[in-house]
């Protein structure tokens, strides 16, 4: 075997620095930059990872500890606000997705959930204070989770409630007035310089409010399909509370017609299967009819 004049090494042998695929010559350790920067790289991933996972985790925590009913309230009051807000900028009927990005869709500093926004619209759509426009039916697949491309609209109830200044509760469910005396007075026509005291109570047969008898109306026929009514019986029932809705929605309302609408929804109630749904219209519609016209008509 022949031998390298210099070194002894083996024919055809080289030393040097290794060689390529292509003869060049490069150094072995030059891919160690590159790797070192892959590595940090990945632990900053990681970290960010961990930190958003951190703050998921606090959240969660943060949403567990409020109660639910006050999110639910705050909820509601805020997209009906928001939607008045669309409203007088012209906006008649905007999408109910752009609520999410308003200060609003938070409760205590915590973002609300599309969960969230999905029952306050379910709530206010039942009480006939908002309607929701969708090319979709509620029976399609999907129907629920699509319900941010909806588009909303405030029903004239829905606008009498965001410019009351009161909350959804409280526009819906009045509280009765302050015990004080009572006076039952009949005003001419003409008659000027009438004055009651200070909280005390007037009846009078003029200006009557006839919203929570328009309100039940509407929570009627919203739960008319968990009433368990056979066809017929669902048919008079849809009529008649289409009736009183249109007498309690009168410019004045005439209090004999609003009585006489009422004791018809309520008799073609009484033929629905006892239910919790015909339990708590049952009630709605006692204290609907004592708040317009204090139970005796």
């Amino acid at each position: 075997m022949r031998s390298n004049d210099h070194d002894g090494q083996p024919a055809g042998s080289h030393r040097g620095p290794a060689r390529g695929l292509f003869g060049a010559g490069r150094p072995l350790k030059a891919a160690a930059p590159a790797a070192g920067t892959f590595r940090a790289g990945k632990a900053k991933r990681t970290a960010q990872r961990e930190r958003e996972a951190a703050r998921r985790e606090a959240l969660r925590e943060a949403r567990a500890a409020q109660d639910p009913t006050a999110r639910a309230v705050h909820t509601r009051n805020a997209v009906l606000r928001w939607a008045h807000q669309r409203y007088q900028a012209g906006d008649s009927a905007p999408a109910c997705g752009g609520f999410m990005k308003t200060p609003g869709a938070s409760f205590d500093g915590v973002p609300l959930e599309l969960g969230d926004l999905q029952d306050a619209l379910e709530y206010l759509t039942e009480r006939d204070l908002v309607e929701l426009h969708h090319p979709m039916h509620w029976t399609d697949p999907g129907y629920r989770e699509s319900r941010t491309a909806q588009r909303l609209s405030l029903t004239r109830l829905g606008i009498d409630c965001a410019e009351s200044g009161t909350t959804v509760s409280d526009f819906l469910y009045p509280r009765p007035p302050a015990p004080g005396d009572t006076y039952n007075t009949t005003v001419h026509a003409g008659a000027q310089g009438t004055q009651i005291g200070r909280q005390n109570t007037m009846h009078n047969t003029w200006g009557l409010d006839a919203n929570a008898l328009l309100r039940f109306a509407g929570e009627v026929l919203a739960k008319l399909p968990e009433l368990g009514l056979d066809a017929p019986a669902e048919a008079e029932l849809e009529h008649e509370a289409d009736a009183l809705r249109d007498v309690a929605s009168a410019r004045q309302p005439d209090p004999t017609a609003l009585r006489r609408a009422y004791d018809a929804v309520m008799n073609a109630l009484g033929r629905a299967p006892e239910s919790t749904a015909g339990q708590w219209l049952h009630e709605a519609g006692t204290a609907a009819i004592d708040n317009v016209l204090g139970g005796g008509g």
